[in-house]
Formats: C-alpha cells, structure tokens, sequence
C-alpha cells in the first residue's frame, strides 16, 4: 500500500511517502502563505519523483499541520499531535513522549498505552514562534542557522527568555554594546531552550529516556545541547526530524 502524508507548517511544508510500510520518498516546499494547497501539491510532486511512484499509485493522502484544511486533495485530516504521536511509537516503540519544536508551536505529548494520546501540552503566546525567532535573529546577526548550530558552551551574556519580542530587542542592544555576535547567539539560543524546558518541566516532566525531540527546531545542535542540559532528558532525535508530522500522516492514511 502507497500513502502520502503532508504537515503544512506556518513557513515550511513537508511531505513523506510510504509504501509498505517503509519511506520511500520525502520533500519540503515552502508553504507559500495564500498559496499553501500548491506549494503542498509541489512538495507532493517532488515526493513522488523521488520515490519513483506515480500519482494514480498513491492510495490515500492525510493531511496535518497548521495549513491542513488548505490541502483539498487530501482525503482526511489529522490534528497534529496526533500525527506526531503516531510518528514517535513508529520511530521509537518505547516512547513515552514526544516533542515537537518547530517554527511556530513547540508541542509535548504523553503518550499512553499503544496508540493512545495521554496528555498534550501547548506553548502559550509569549513562547510561540521560537524556530522564526532563531531565524530571524540569525539574519540579524549576520549568521546562518548552520552557523549558530555549531556553536558550543553558554554566553555570559542574557537575552529575555519569556517573550520573543523582548528578546530580540535584547539581542540588538547586545550588539550596540559590542558584545561579540557567536555571544549574543548563544544568549538567544539560551533564552530559546528555556521557553522550551518551562514546557517541559513545569507542566508535563517528560520521561528522561524515553522522549523523543522531532520538529525543524531540534537540527540545531546549539539548541539541542542547551535544551539537555536544561530539561536533562537524553532525547531520541531520528534522521529528518522536521518529517516527522508528514510521517504520522503518512502512517494514519496506511491504517
């Protein structure tokens, strides 16, 4: 059996196809904003050209994500954690928990017996935006996101940590106070995992073992660094996590 699944995230839209049961092809495309049902229909395309496989092949497309309800080809749609969850026991059967950092929502699930959704946890306002924020402060700073993913260590210096806005303002005031930019990075990072582990450990205290870290936030290996050292859980992080709302999809169309 050929499925298709499609996570239509706020800046980034993510496609894997799977045919019995093993990927077979992925793609992303920008989602486009007004034009998010056909950057899902190229990103689709793109999937299936990498795969090898044929449109009229695929027997079932789920949608999930933020842009879900643009995907009118789609012949159901799945609500996010749903899909993460459904990703996470197929990467890892002994997950307890996942975490989904991307660029606007940072998502915690608890997962229960087989398939069963325990408890979903949500960023609140001041915490949403976090994958942007590191965006936007890397154009700021001059750098790319790979340039601050291979940052080491923590930077003496401190950014606001519970509103995005305030930190950026920090950052710029940082600079303007010649505070070399890697330090300033580091501080936004910083503030960034601290958002995160607030999440995690005021309101659901994840399993230290047996979490899994998916979403297009959790390539960065600065934040990724910083986020352990904080929450200390030893995540599982697979291959291609940003796929990871795609795959759910994908495997919640295959039944």
């Amino acid at each position: 059996m050929i499925t298709a699944g499609i996570d239509v995230g706020i800046e980034n839209t993510k496609v894997v196809i799977l045919k019995d049961g093993k990927i077979a092809g992925r793609a992303t495309a920008l989602s486009g904003g007004a034009n998010r049902g056909k950057s899902a229909e190229q990103a689709l395309k793109d999937a299936l050209e990498a795969a090898k496989i044929s449109p009229s092949d695929v027997s079932k497309i789920v949608a999930t994500g933020q842009g879900k309800g643009d995907v009118s080809f789609a012949v159901d749609r799945v609500v996010e954690p749903v899909a993460d969850a459904k990703a996470a026991r197929f990467l890892y059967p002994e997950a307890a928990c996942v975490v989904d950092v991307g660029a606007d929502q940072v998502r915690v699930v608890t997962l229960g017996d087989q398939d069963k959704i325990s408890e979903v946890v949500m960023n609140q306002k001041c915490a949403a935006g976090l994958g942007i924020l590191l965006k936007s402060m890397a154009r700021t700073l001059g750098m790319t996101l790979d340039d601050i993913s291979r940052l080491s260590g923590e930077s003496k210096a401190v950014v606001n940590d519970a509103c995005g806005v305030f930190a950026e303002m920090d950052a710029l005031g940082l600079l303007n106070r010649s505070v070399p930019r890697e330090d300033v990075a580091r501080a936004v990072v910083g503030a960034v995992a601290v958002r995160v582990n607030s999440i995690l450990n005021d309101k659901i205290k994840p399993a230290k073992d047996t979490t899994v870290l998916v979403g297009g936030v959790s390539r960065n290996k600065a934040f990724v660094a910083a986020i352990k050292r904080r929450s200390g859980i030893s995540f599982f992080i697979p291959d291609q996590a940003e796929y990871a709302g795609a795959l759910g999809a994908a495997l919640i169309a295959a039944g």
